[in-house]
């Protein structure tokens, strides 16, 4: 796959997905699975480099996967192209009409478009289905609108998904993402106390856009260097050992024995089990680590 980020592209004969795609999950895998199993045609994912939200809401907007992540989970998956689209103010005030004109049709000269029900573009976000069906034959394109996937009763969202991740419902989560919630990044110096305890960790910190569980340990999977390691997680700023705020992503790996600094892992959350807690002494950490760790071996996805 090709990742473009900008403008400065011009492709030929192309199926292309449209959407904000925050949290590759299960609904967006229907429209992913339409475009990859379209043949004669250049497979395109089609995105923006910041997620529309972020610059349009007033609160603070974080991530369910941060740009490198979905890059990482994209690479593989059959698409020619993948495109992160500058959403700049030119983006935001483009005319409905016109976003078709030179993006859809010159920029990406599409021959079919797969889109979700609820897609919008253009200023305003004045553009919809209806106005890519009534332009499809001056532009060329075949047009398929997808419905909305549910489960258990409910449509599945990023929104939806964001909420049950910042509940610490990660289980239910994982099950509308179709895949586990994850950090991934460089492994970076902690403060080593883990290995002081006989329980050496690894650390990662998570980009200041990236959507945060609540603090707390979880068990987790750790993909490191074509190996995965059950262990258990650590979200927070550890209030035993450090008093300075800083939110790290800490993971004991049962059986990992080396230095594995600068190597990149990918830490794979699969349910809760207890909040960050301060305790009186290592002691105390490293017994109800203990306790942690057991609950971590035994459990069962």
């Amino acid at each position: 796959m090709e990742y473009i980020k900008g403008s400065g592209f011009r492709l030929h004969n192309t199926v292309v997905t449209l959407g904000k795609f925050d949290g590759l999950h299960l609904g967006h895998k229907e429209l992913i699975d339409i475009v990859l199993k379209t043949k004669g045609l250049t497979k395109v994912l089609f995105t923006f480099d910041v997620n529309p939200l972020s610059i349009l809401s007033d609160k603070e907007f974080k991530v369910i996967e941060t740009g490198t992540e979905r890059i990482n989970l994209m690479k593989d998956s059959g698409f020619d192209y993948m495109i992160d689209y500058p959403f700049t103010k030119e983006t935001i005030n483009t005319d409905a009409d016109e976003f078709i004109k030179t993006i859809i049709h010159d920029k990406l000269d599409a021959k079919m478009l797969v889109v979700g029900t609820d897609f919008r573009f253009g200023k305003d976000r004045l553009g919809d289905v209806e106005l890519l069906e009534k332009r499809s034959k001056e532009y060329g394109y075949v047009l398929k609108v997808i419905e909305k996937k549910k489960m258990y009763g409910e449509v599945i969202s990023s929104t939806r998904i964001r909420s049950l991740i910042k509940k610490g419902e990660i289980r239910l989560a994982n099950e509308l993402l179709g895949r586990e919630f994850s950090f991934s990044g460089e492994i970076i110096h902690g403060n080593h106390l883990g290995h002081t305890v006989g329980m050496p960790t690894i650390n990662i910190r998570p980009e200041d856009n990236k959507l945060l569980p609540p603090f707390g340990v979880y068990v987790s999977d750790t993909e490191l260097d074509f190996k995965t390691y059950r262990g258990i997680t650590n979200i927070g700023v550890k209030p035993t050992v450090s008093d300075n705020n800083t939110v790290g992503v800490e993971t004991w790996l049962f059986g990992l024995d080396r230095d594995v600094y600068g190597h990149f892992a990918k830490v794979k959350l699969l349910d809760f089990i207890r909040p960050e807690m301060k305790f009186n002494s290592l002691e105390e950490v490293k017994n109800q680590v203990n306790i942690d760790a057991i609950k971590a071996r035994e459990y069962k996805a």
